[in-house]
């Protein structure tokens, strides 16, 4: 037992000195879109899904930012949540991020019969060694992606999220994706 604590300690480390972190942030919305979650799948630059291989995460909740919890089955966020990806870096690869959401997992959020379908968002592509560059000609590491749901020209939640590097617009609670 002493043995596999130890070698978890010596592990963890040496983890974490070759991961970026990226936050993947859901600003709060209203109540009941609040309540849907979305699951966050990783792919590699071949396409497969490594969300669970080449990533460790936790999880903090906006009003309790200091606080993070070890996420111990699936990654996924809802309103107000941050999750902190560690994804391995180490030889610097390219990710494609999403996030989707079952039709089957959206509970308390009312959809009309025709619209009730799995919710899917754009991918975003993560390249752990490119990073953005300034105006001064310094490169500085992308650091928070923000997920927020999408809406119609009349301002009607539809079953679709958005991923952006740009924080969404902000009236009292976070505007949907238009």
């Amino acid at each position: 037992m002493k043995r596999r604590f130890f070698s978890i300690l010596i592990f963890l480390p040496l983890f974490f000195a070759s991961a970026n972190e990226l936050i993947v942030y859901r600003p709060q919305n209203s109540e009941n879109i609040n309540e849907v979650r979305c699951w966050i799948q990783i792919l590699d630059e071949n396409g497969a899904d490594v969300t669970y291989t080449k990533a460790r995460a936790a999880y903090a909740w906006m009003d309790r930012p200091n606080t993070l919890y070890w996420y111990e089955k699936s990654f996924y966020v809802s309103g107000g949540m941050a999750c902190h990806l560690y994804l391995d870096s180490k030889n610097g690869e390219k990710y494609k991020i999403r996030v989707y959401t079952p039709k089957k997992h959206v509970e308390n959020f009312p959809i009309p019969e025709n619209l009730q379908t799995d919710w899917d968002s754009n991918e975003f592509e993560y390249d752990s060694n490119k990073v953005n560059n300034s105006a001064e000609g310094n490169y500085n590491p992308l650091k928070v992606i923000f997920v927020s749901p999408t809406a119609n020209d009349n301002g009607f939640y539809e079953p679709k999220w958005f991923i952006d590097y740009k924080a969404p617009e902000f009236w009292r609670v976070t505007k949907p994706r238009r």
